[in-house]
C-alpha cells in the first residue's frame, strides 16, 4: 500500500492548503481496499431493471428513495452489462460467474444448470457460510439447478389458476422478502450469504396503488425500491447491516420499444442489457464512489468473492476490488449472446461484445456502434469501421470457440405455457444443432412477434373475438409460429367455436407434429365431445413428451371407460413422471375409495390435496368430500366433518358433502 504523509501547512515553500487537500485525496483515492473476511453477504437481483431508468443513472422521472439512499453509502459501477436479456441464463452468470458458453444454460426454457457446476453459494457455503434464498418467479424455481449450494431455498409460488395468467408465474416480491428475512432471523450466526430475487418490474407493469407513476414500469420499479428496504431493514434489525457486503444488480433491461421490442430476449442493444450494480462495503466504505469501466455480471460473482476472502479461482469474472480502492477501473469486453430467437421464432440467434468504446453484434446483417458518441446504438459503423468489426467477430469467435451449444431438452407443456405467460412466446424455433445460415435477422420480424404480443394482451384484456382475429392476421404473415396457432385456437375453444379450435390446434400439430401441447389439448376436446378414440390417441402422443400429462389424461380417459386397474397404472406412470400431479392422486384415491380401501384412498386423498394448495383457485369436485367418506368409513368422525364442511365452502351444491354431513349427523343421535 502507498504510504502518504500527513500533510503540513508549508507556507514558505509556497505550497498552498489546496494542494495539500488535493494530495490528501490523491492517496485516499489509491487506498487498496481489504478483505471482510466472515462478513454477512447480502445479493439482490431486482428483474428487468435497465440502467438508465433509475435516478442514480440520471433518469428523472423514477422514485427510488431507499436505493438513493444507499447509493450515498455505497459505491456505483457506471458501466455493467448482462450476458444474457433472459431471467435464467443470466442468474446461471451471476450465480457461477461463468459466462453461458461455460455454464450451458442458453434459454429459459429446457436447460438447467449441470450439478458438477460450482455455483457462488456452494463457495461461499464451502468456507463456512450458512446460505439461503428466496425467488419470486417460476423461471427460477428449483428444478432448473439454480438452488445448488443453498441450505435454505424458497420459491414457493402460489398458482392461481391453471396456467392462463401470470399469477401462475411470479409471486409479490414481498413474499419472497418475508420468507428470507424470516430465514436470516432464524440464523444463530451472521456468516451468512443471502440472496433475494424480486421478479418486479417484469411485465406485465402492475405496481400496487401506493407506487402507481405516469409509466407503469416505473411504478414497478418503485415497489422493488420500497421491498428492498423491506429486506434491508430486517438486515438491519438484526445487527448486521454495518458489517455486511450488499449488493443490489439487476439481470437484464427492458426494450420499451427502443428497437421495436418492447420486452426483452430477442435483441442485445444496450437497453436490455446495461444494468445497475450498487456495492456497499462494510461501514459504507468509499461511499459516494462511482466507477467507470465496462464489466458484466460474472465480475459481481467474482468481486463478492474476492472481499469475502474466498477463491476466485476457475471464473470468468475477474474481481473489481483493486479498483474500488482508486486504482484504474477495470475495462472488460463483455460478451453476451441469446438464442431465444433461433429456439423459439425460427430467426437467427444473436451475439455481442461491449468493449471500451465499441459495441459489436453478430446477427445475419452485422451492427457496430461507438458507445461515446452513439450510446442509443442508432448509427451503424460496420461499412465505415470494418476493420473494427472484424477485430471484434474475431474476438467473439475466439469467446465461443469450443462451447457449442447443446439443444434444450424436452419440457411440459405447463411449463411452456407458464413461461409464455410471461412473455417468452414462440415454440417452433430452429435446433442448435442445425445449421444458421439461411435464418432470418431479428431485426427484419420484430414486429410480427409484436403484433402477437399486442394480440395476447388484447385477450387478457377479454376482447376475444377481437384477439381471433388480430391472431389471424399475425397467422397469415407467419404461418410456422405454433404459439399462434396454439393462442388462437384456446381463444376459439373460450369463445365456443370447438370446431375451429380444432382445426387451429392441428393446424399447430402440422407445424411440429412431435411438439405435446396440441395433441393435450385435442385430447381433452375429443373427450369432451365424446370422442375417446381420438382423444386417446393424442394423449399418447403427448405423453411421449409430456408424461406426467399425458398420462394423467390417459388415466382419467380410463376411469371414464370404466377400467380402474389401467386408470390406476396410468396414474402412477404420471406421478413417476412428476409427483406433484395431484390429479392423478386425486384418481388414485377415487380407486381406492371404490375399492373400499380407505387405508390407502385416505393417503391419495390428503397427498392430492397438498400438492394443490399451489392451485387454489382450481375446483376438484369430491375431493375433500371423498376423503370425508373415507375418513367416516374408518371411524374418524370429527375429521370427516371438516373435510365434508371444506368441500361445501368451494362447491355449495356438492350432493357428496351435504349426503356425508347427514350421514354423520344421524351417527350421533
Amino acid at each position: 500500500m502507498t504510504q502518504c504523509p500527513i500533510p503540513s501547512v508549508r507556507a514558505a515553500f509556497g505550497i498552498a492548503v489546496l494542494l495539500g487537500a488535493a494530495a490528501l485525496a490523491a492517496c485516499r483515492s489509491t487506498q487498496d481496499i481489504g478483505q471482510y473476511r466472515d462478513a454477512p453477504v447480502i445479493l439482490i437481483s431486482v428483474d428487468t431493471v435497465r440502467a438508465d431508468r433509475l435516478p442514480m443513472y440520471g433518469y428523472r422521472k423514477g422514485s427510488t428513495p431507499v436505493l438513493d439512499e444507499l447509493r450515498r453509502e455505497s459505491i456505483v459501477f457506471d458501466e455493467v452489462y448482462s450476458h444474457y436479456p433472459l431471467t435464467l441464463p443470466s442468474h446461471a452468470s451471476l450465480l457461477t460467474g461463468l459466462l453461458p458458453t461455460h455454464h450451458g444454460v442458453r434459454d429459459n426454457l429446457g436447460y438447467t444448470l449441470a450439478r458438477d457446476v460450482r455455483t457462488l453459494p456452494a463457495r461461499f457455503k464451502s468456507a463456512g457460510y450458512v446460505t439461503g434464498a428466496a425467488v419470486s418467479a417460476y423461471v427460477l424455481r428449483h428444478q432448473t439447478g439454480i438452488s445448488q449450494g443453498f441450505d435454505f431455498f424458497d420459491d414457493a409460488i402460489e398458482m392461481a389458476g391453471t396456467g392462463e395468467s401470470l399469477a401462475d408465474s411470479q409471486r409479490d416480491g414481498r413474499l419472497a422478502v418475508d420468507a428470507l428475512a424470516n430465514w436470516i432471523d432464524r440464523q444463530s450466526t451472521s456468516k451468512v450469504f443471502a440472496f433475494l430475487h424480486l421478479y418486479e418490474p417484469h411485465t406485465p407493469y402492475a405496481p400496487p396503488p401506493t407506487h402507481r407513476l405516469s409509466d407503469p414500469y416505473d411504478g414497478e420499479i418503485a415497489y422493488a425500491d420500497e421491498l428492498v428496504g423491506r429486506l434491508l431493514a430486517r438486515v438491519r434489525a438484526r445487527g448486521w447491516f454495518d458489517g455486511a457486503i450488499v449488493a443490489v444488480v439487476s439481470d437484464h433491461g427492458e426494450g420499451l420499444g427502443d428497437h421495436g421490442e418492447s420486452e426483452h430476449g430477442i435483441f442485445l442493444y444496450r437497453e436490455a442489457l446495461h444494468v445497475p450494480w450498487v456495492l456497499r462495503l462494510p461501514g459504507g466504505v468509499r461511499g459516494g464512489q462511482r466507477i467507470g469501466g465496462t464489466l458484466g455480471l460474472v465480475d459481481v460473482s467474482a468481486t463478492l468473492l474476492d472481499l469475502a476472502g474466498l477463491d476466485t479461482t476457475g471464473l470468468d469474472g475477474v474481481s473489481a476490488r483493486a479498483s474500488l480502492g482508486g486504482q484504474a477501473p477495470l475495462e472488460r469486453d463483455v460478451y453476451s449472446e441469446t438464442f431465444y430467437p433461433r429456439l423459439h421464432l425460427g430467426w437467427s440467434d444473436l451475439a455481442s461484445i461491449t468493449g471500451p468504446r465499441f459495441k459489436y453484434i453478430r446477427a445475419p446483417r452485422p451492427e457496430l456502434y461507438e458507445r461515446a458518441t452513439d450510446p442509443e446504438e442508432r448509427r451503424n459503423l460496420v461499412a465505415e469501421r470494418a476493420s473494427t468489426a472484424r477485430a471484434l467477430a474475431d474476438t467473439l469467435a475466439r469467446t465461443t470457440a469450443g462451447a457449442r451449444p447443446t439443444d434444450p431438452q424436452p419440457v411440459s407443456a405447463e411449463v411452456r405455457e407458464r413461461l409464455k405467460t410471461l412473455g417468452y412466446v414462440g415454440s417452433s424455433g430452429a435446433p442448435l444443432s442445425a445449421s444458421a445460415a439461411a435464418l432470418p435477422d431479428p431485426k427484419d420480424k420484430i414486429a410480427s412477434i409484436e403484433d402477437f404480443k399486442h394480440a395476447m394482451a388484447t385477450e387478457h384484456a377479454g376482447r376475444t373475438a377481437e384477439a381471433i382475429e388480430q391472431y389471424r392476421k399475425v397467422l397469415a404473415s407467419n404461418p410456422l409460429l405454433l404459439d399462434a396457432w396454439e393462442s388462437l385456437a384456446k381463444a376459439l375453444v373460450a369463445s365456443g367455436r370447438t370446431k375451429e379450435a380444432i382445426a387451429a390446434f392441428e393446424k399447430a400439430v402440422e407445424v411440429d407434429p412431435l411438439t405435446p401441447e396440441p395433441h393435450l389439448a385435442l385430447a381433452r376436446i375429443y373427450a369432451i365431445e365424446g370422442d375417446p378414440t381420438r382423444a386417446r390417441q393424442h394423449a399418447e402422443i403427448g405423453s411421449e413428451r409430456d408424461p406426467a400429462q399425458g398420462f394423467e389424461i390417459l388415466a382419467a380417459l380410463m376411469l371414464d371407460a370404466k377400467r380402474p386397474g389401467e386408470a390406476a397404472a396410468l396414474a402412477r406412470r404420471s406421478l413417476q413422471a412428476d409427483p406433484s400431479r395431484y390429479m392423478s392422486e386425486f384418481f388414485l384415491g377415487v380407486i381406492a375409495q371404490e375399492q373400499r380401501q380407505c387405508d390407502e384412498a385416505i393417503g391419495h386423498f390428503e397427498r392430492a390435496i397438498d400438492a394443490k394448495r399451489l392451485e387454489p383457485r382450481v375446483i376438484v369436485r369430491n375431493l375433500h368430500a371423498g376423503l370425508g367418506d373415507c375418513l367416516a368409513q374408518t371411524g374418524r368422525t370429527a375429521e370427516a366433518e371438516r373435510e365434508f364442511k371444506a368441500e361445501l365452502a368451494v362447491i355449495p351444491d356438492s350432493p357428496e358433502a351435504r349426503r356425508g354431513l347427514a350421514a354423520l349427523q344421524s351417527q350421533q343421535k
